[in-house]
């Protein structure tokens, strides 16, 4: 099925772990991406505008939501559910470069994180054997890897 939806400032579109099988298209407005909405521990990790597509993991894998999505501003998406999703890109084929957008965004800022981690551990290796213990500074960059770590762990 596919059909447009209004939400208001501050409507929940779909929450985090809530089961999946719809991606989103912003016709029109905002849209806020909260990990642990309304919690001591919510962090707003993304901000999606018009033209731009959410929600997209849950059409291809089956799994629950990430995240808690939330309208930023009064807002119109689409809303394609997993079953209308091939026929819905071979009618709009330029949504599929939307989608893919969004999957290498993903991709890229993941692969920047495990990059910084890979560099931060090879200098702890080598500062370990070439000194026998590691600097002040050095402990404070793992500190915040393994923090950033277990934020997005949980």
């Amino acid at each position: 099925m596919i059909r447009d939806a209004k939400y208001k400032k501050g409507d929940v579109i779909y929450r985090q772990n809530e089961k999946a099988g719809e991606v989103f298209f912003v016709k029109f407005g905002t849209v806020n991406l909260y990990i642990d909405y309304k919690t001591a521990d919510s962090k707003l990790i993304g901000i999606v505008g018009e033209g731009r597509v959410f929600g997209e993991l849950g059409v291809i894998e089956d799994k629950p939501r990430t995240m808690t999505t939330v309208a930023a501003e009064d807002s119109v998406v689409t809303i394609v559910d997993k079953e209308s999703f091939p026929s819905y890109i071979k009618e709009h084929p330029n949504k599929l470069l939307v989608v893919m957008e969004s999957l290498s965004s993903r991709i890229r800022a993941q692969s920047h994180k495990l990059a910084k981690a890979c560099k931060v551990c090879a200098k702890y290796t080598e500062e370990k054997e070439t000194k026998g213990y590691v600097d002040s500074a050095l402990m404070k960059e793992m500190e915040v890897l393994a923090a950033e770590n277990k934020k997005a762990r949980t």
